[in-house]
């Protein structure tokens, strides 16, 4: 029996990992931190295996995932959250109800290759949208509308994959990408039908170019695709929809069948540069980006309607110094990005019709401390972030400009019984959560308690993440609050 449990655990781990590789899909980076999550995401000096200061966990460069490799593990996941109230923009929902449930792992294909692989199924529920018809209102100045407030359900899977090969001593090479694909209906008039396809690529190389030096260059390609079609009503009727260009130019459709169709197309490259050292890590990336999105409708000929772009300059710096007696973590960051954006409409695309500067410098320092007689880690973090937004909506006349300063404080502890068991509290305060369209509420505080537990015993891990946020606004009755609960079971392979 133990021989043929064995057996089957063999061949059954390789086959869910090239599942993820070959088959489902992901929207977004989805990184194995809950111990940090659980910690009030004070993870700036915490030393964590999953964040730590190399290429693979500050960049995610596919290439470094062989020597960021410490044990093959199985992982089944499963998360419930949902936020709730009016304090937000116009267009955001009145609630959102977020699940989904996988599997993720890691491991060794042979002596010189390692491949991760994430996949799992989401259910989104929007609840109470006012009149929006998209699944990001606020991607690009061009959207839609109708005259109904009704809820969305979105479903589909996800997949994120990294591999990874060393080709000799000091070089490595490395691919991965993340693939998501779901589809959302509108439970009321005009119930459009939106399919939402996410691909990101990811192509890396990491070299130890001396000692303690290592480089690092990542190109990553980017696809996104949202198509919304509307179809003749069940009553009979045509659909009525607002089509807008900018917040002042919009046109009013009377349709049967009807399909815009958004496409995205991005690509990004990084340059990385670390020191690494048994007391000091420090990492630098560079990266620049460009994102064009092409919006056209009609169902068959294609009609061009708008078009957006986006430039990105993003450099980010991050360093931990550990003492010899591993006691006491410092952490330093900092990180300027500047995303200029401006759009068009094709009719008449000599005249601008919205321009959107974004740059934010930030900075941050934090430090842990382990109480050795109580097995006892506190930690806090702050972290100061200055915005610096313009938004020229040339169409509506209008213009809005802001120089935001954002302050994040986090207070964070673990306590460690026997290496078996850790429980964690932390604390998180951010005062004016901010969109690159000033479209979010002023003097907003966010409040957000984090929870959690871990078990390891006999070649399991068991960890559970539980989140509490309140969003306020002095002088206001509108709140917003925030429920999570996220739930690892782990095993570690081979024992």
């Amino acid at each position: 029996m133990r021989r043929y449990f064995v057996q089957t655990r063999r061949i059954l781990f390789p086959a869910l990992i090239l599942m993820a590789v070959f088959v489902f899909s992901a929207r977004d980076v989805m990184s194995d931190q809950l111990r940090i999550s659980s910690l009030a995401n004070a993870g700036l000096a915490l030393e964590d295996r999953d964040y730590q200061v190399n290429p693979f966990d500050f960049g995610r460069n596919p290439a470094w995932l062989y020597l960021d490799f410490e044990y093959p593990y199985m992982r089944f996941i499963t998360s419930l959250s949902e936020a709730r109230g009016d304090l937000g923009r116009e267009y955001d929902p009145g609630l959102v109800n977020d699940l989904y449930f996988g599997f993720s792992g890691i491991k060794t294909l042979g002596s010189r290759q390692v491949v991760s692989g994430r996949i799992d199924y989401q259910r989104l529920r929007e609840r109470e949208i006012f009149h929006s018809l998209e699944s990001n209102q606020y991607n690009d100045p061009f959207y839609l509308t109708d005259l109904t407030t009704g809820d969305f359900e979105y479903y589909g899977p996800r997949t994120s994959v990294d591999y990874s090969l060393r080709i000799r001593e000091g070089l490595l090479v490395g691919a991965g990408f993340d693939y998501n694909i779901n589809t959302g209906l509108k439970q009321v008039y005009t119930r459009p039908e939106i399919i939402h396809n996410y691909f990101r690529g990811g192509f890396g190389v990491t070299w130890e170019a001396a000692d303690q030096l290592v480089l690092g260059l990542i190109y990553r390609p980017t696809r996104v695709q949202n198509k919304t079609k509307f179809a003749r009503p069940e009553e009979g009727y045509d659909n009525i929809i607002y089509s807008y260009a900018g917040d002042g130019i919009y046109e009013i459709k009377t349709i049967a069948g009807y399909t815009i169709n958004e496409l995205l197309h991005g690509h990004e490259g990084t340059l990385q540069a670390f020191y690494m050292t048994d007391k000091l890590n420090a990492g630098l990336l560079a990266t620049y980006g460009r994102r064009e999105t092409d919006i056209e409708y009609n169902k068959t000929k294609r009609i061009p309607k708008g078009y957006w772009e986006e430039e990105l300059i993003d450099i980010s710096f991050k360093s931990r110094y550990t003492p010899s007696d591993r006691r006491l973590s410092i952490g330093v960051s900092g990180r300027f990005t500047n995303n200029d954006g401006w759009g068009v409409r094709p009719d008449f695309d000599e005249v601008l019709l919205y321009d959107n500067p974004y740059r934010c410098v930030s900075g941050g320092i934090g430090a842990s401390y382990r109480l050795m007689p109580f097995d006892l880690i506190v930690a806090a973090e702050y972290l100061l972030k200055k915005y610096d937004i313009e938004v020229y909506d040339y169409g509506a006349s209008l213009f809005r400009e802001s120089g935001i300063v954002t302050n994040i404080g986090r207070l964070a502890l673990e306590k460690n019984i026997l290496n078996v068991y850790s429980f964690r509290l932390g604390f998180e305060l951010t005062d004016y959560p901010v969109d690159r369209w000033l479209k979010m509420p002023q003097n907003i505080d966010r409040y957000s308690f984090t929870g959690g537990v871990g078990c390891y015993l006999n070649g399991w891990e068991i960890d559970l993440h539980l989140q509490y946020g309140r969003g306020v606004k002095e002088g206001f009755e509108e709140e917003r609050e925030e429920l999570a609960a996220i739930v690892w079971f782990t095993r570690i392979m081979g024992q």
